[in-house]
């Protein structure tokens, strides 16, 4: 059996499938489908990886939706939800800690769909109440984007600290007074589940899986609206209660996404695969 984690097969791979080599792939997002101008060549591709597939593992419900109505010709059936899942390591630092520094944290990439330049003005008008920063963690800032924070004039409250340790970016995520994902699309957005299991609590946009992902544990805004992203985070700093229920909600929530239950369901449907069950 051949388990691939993307398209993109190795010769190896092609070899064993000409073989008759049962096939599982696992589809994380629709990204290229979706925001690629070059979606009809990619999706020509995968349509026929797809199709051979013995069976489909997505990444969330989301996912396998997008997946569906993209790919309308792949059977339903064959297509399985397995959740991605956190080592039992990650709730070590898990501690409901109040910061001196008040900080805002965005974490990963900020490319296009990222929708990282939403918190730019939303920043901004923060700053009009309170001493807010902005720590962001991942790349170092683009021309564009350095352009885009002198233009809102927040060049001394927005701190790119570039890739960190595992441990410092516990600390961050247990100390933030939010963590904002603005993201226009998401197969997973395993940050989020990362943030939650250190008690952040997560300012997300309502799309894609991210409703899926956060339950009740965080608050979804209207990623097109920089309004709605300040008004959830004045409601996380002037409501202790509301504060104090969500960190310990997005420790709990983040609990149901363990690597343990993502193995037994990885391996349930393997058992399936090569008992011809599928």
């Amino acid at each position: 059996m051949i388990h691939s984690a993307y398209y993109n097969l190795s010769q190896a791979c092609r070899y064993l499938l000409a073989k008759d080599i049962p096939h599982i792939i696992t589809v994380h997002d629709l990204i290229h489908e979706l925001f690629d101008e070059k979606e009809k060549q990619i999706r020509e591709t995968r349509q026929e990886i797809l199709q051979n597939a013995k069976a489909i593992i997505s990444v969330s419900n989301n996912t396998k939706f997008d997946l569906l109505n993209i790919y309308p010709s792949i059977p339903e059936d064959k297509v399985f939800v397995i959740h991605h899942g956190l080592g039992a390591d990650a709730w070590s630092n898990s501690e409901n800690n109040e910061s001196e520094h008040k900080y805002l944290l965005y974490v990963g990439h900020r490319e296009g769909y990222k929708n990282f330049k939403i918190l730019m003005p939303t920043l901004k008008q923060l700053r009009k109440k309170y001493p807010l920063e902005l720590i962001v963690v991942g790349p170092k800032p683009s021309v564009i984007e350095k352009e885009l924070i002198a233009k809102h004039n927040l060049e001394s409250h927005i701190k790119f600290y570039g890739e960190v340790t595992d441990e410092k970016l516990s600390g961050l995520y247990s100390k933030c007074i939010a963590f904002v994902y603005p993201s226009l699309y998401e197969g997973f957005g395993y940050p989020i589940i990362e943030s939650m299991s250190k008690g952040a609590i997560p300012i997300a946009s309502k799309t894609s899986c991210i409703p899926e992902v956060i339950g009740q544990a965080g608050i979804i805004v209207d990623p097109n609206c920089s309004n709605s992203v300040v008004e959830a985070v004045y409601k996380i700093i002037e409501n202790e209660n509301f504060r104090k229920s969500l960190k310990t909600s997005s420790i709990t929530r983040s609990r149901e996404f363990t690597l343990e239950k993502n193995v037994q369901e990885t391996i349930s449907l393997y058992k399936k695969v090569l008992s011809d069950e599928i």
